[in-house]
């Protein structure tokens, strides 16, 4: 793995290391994998959003990318986390 940077979160999925990185990249990667028009809408999405949503998201902002989806369990493991990162990425 890279340098770590304020903010990163280091999860383990599927037995790996993994970060987590929220970047203007990987919000514009959600945006685009949800048609989001806005800040906004991508918010609004988010708070409705499903499981495969979820999974979605994390493959916009882990490192190394997730290559599969992940067991029910992890996602509701690494849930907490994820929104974390989400919600102090964008007070920054």
């Amino acid at each position: 793995m890279s340098a770590f940077r304020a903010g990163d979160k280091i999860v383990e999925i599927n037995g790996l290391p993994r970060r987590l990185r929220l970047t203007v990249s990987s919000l514009a990667e959600m945006a685009s994998v949800f048609d989001a028009k806005s800040p906004k809408d991508l918010a609004d999405h988010l708070r409705n959003a499903t499981a495969a949503d979820w999974t979605a998201v994390l493959r916009c902002v882990t490192v190394p990318p997730l290559q599969a989806d992940l067991r029910r369990e992890e996602l509701v493991r690494v849930l907490p986390i994820l929104s974390v990162l989400i919600t102090e990425g964008l007070r920054a």
